[in-house]
């Protein structure tokens, strides 16, 4: 017969001894029965600790996901007023072209813009899933849209500048300004019977009364193509201003420019006289555009803030 353990206890009070016999059958249960106990305690904690994860995690997504919808939604507001204003810009923008007598910009035009790429597909079907997807993917498409519009407006921004400045420009080399103040017509531009020579002839500018010593004034800004003796025009200065336009001046007393310099608008060029061909004191003034004379009356402004 085979000895069975022997579990022996001792009483720390009474100091009296016990005996225990137990058997292989029960040592093997209460083993297996300890480690059930052992593995469930661990399944219960690691459960809870997991549970605990999630849940704290999840609260955190949640309370991301609030401030993620606060934020688009105020993006979604500042996309609004953009195109708002937006707007605005394009309505100046079609004043500005009616002003400048420019080209419109087609209306379908606008709404594809130039440039710049849409968004990309398979991105957008992954914003899908979210809870805001459909507001986020609508959000994202403006913003593609307003970035393209955004981009034809700055061309034609710059279009617009670059009329203006080419306009402003020609308007300095215009031959607007009286060159004589105060003086008058003594003869007119066109057919005329010549003064000296007696017989019909075509007169190919205007003559401008005043006084020995007036001061004459470039019309417009240029560069002085001739100044000196020119036969029967006397005291002569000739001056080359941008986009076809040059004017002469014939008959000075005196000359105050040399060939080569660069005048502006107003600037003293010389003063009345008689020299060469001349019965009296006057200023003979020709406007001359692409070769052709023209009448200076035509290009006058009665404008005394051009002096």
């Amino acid at each position: 017969m085979k000895k069975r353990p022997l579990l022996i206890y001792m009483n720390p009070k009474t100091s009296g001894v016990k005996e225990f016999k137990l058997s292989f059958r029960k040592i093997i249960f209460t083993f297996l029965a300890l480690v059930v106990v052992v593995a469930l305690s661990l399944k219960y904690s690691v459960d809870f600790i997991v549970d605990f994860s999630q849940n704290s995690q999840i609260s955190k997504l949640k309370n991301e996901n609030d401030v993620l919808q606060t934020e688009l939604k105020g993006i979604t507001e500042q996309i609004v007023e953009l195109r708002s204003n937006l707007d605005i810009i394009e309505d100046r923008d079609d004043q500005l072209r009616v002003m400048l007598d420019l080209p419109q910009i087609n209306p379908d035009v606008r709404q594809v813009g130039i440039g710049g790429a849409d968004p990309n597909a398979t991105e957008l079907m992954n914003f899908e899933a979210l809870s805001f997807g459909n507001e986020l993917t609508d959000n994202l498409e403006m913003l593609k849209k307003l970035e393209r519009e955004v981009r034809l407006e700055k061309e034609s921004y710059e279009k617009i500048l670059s009329t203006v400045e080419r306009r402003e420009d020609s308007l300095r080399y215009l031959p607007v300004l009286k060159p004589v103040r105060n003086a008058y017509i003594s003869s007119p531009f066109g057919n005329r019977i010549h003064p000296i020579r007696k017989r019909l002839h075509f007169h190919k500018g205007i003559d401008l009364a005043a006084q020995r010593g007036t001061p004459i004034m470039a019309t417009a800004d240029g560069i002085i193509e001739f100044a000196g003796k020119n036969a029967g025009y006397g005291l002569f200065v000739r001056i080359n201003h941008k986009y076809g336009f040059e004017t002469a001046y014939g008959h000075l007393r005196k000359i105050y420019v040399r060939s080569g310099q660069r005048v502006k608008r107003g600037d003293k060029i010389g003063e009345v006289g008689s020299t060469g061909l001349a019965t009296s004191s006057h200023l003979h003034y020709e406007v001359i555009q692409n070769g052709k004379v023209q009448n200076p009356y035509d290009f006058f402004l009665d404008d005394e803030s051009q002096y």
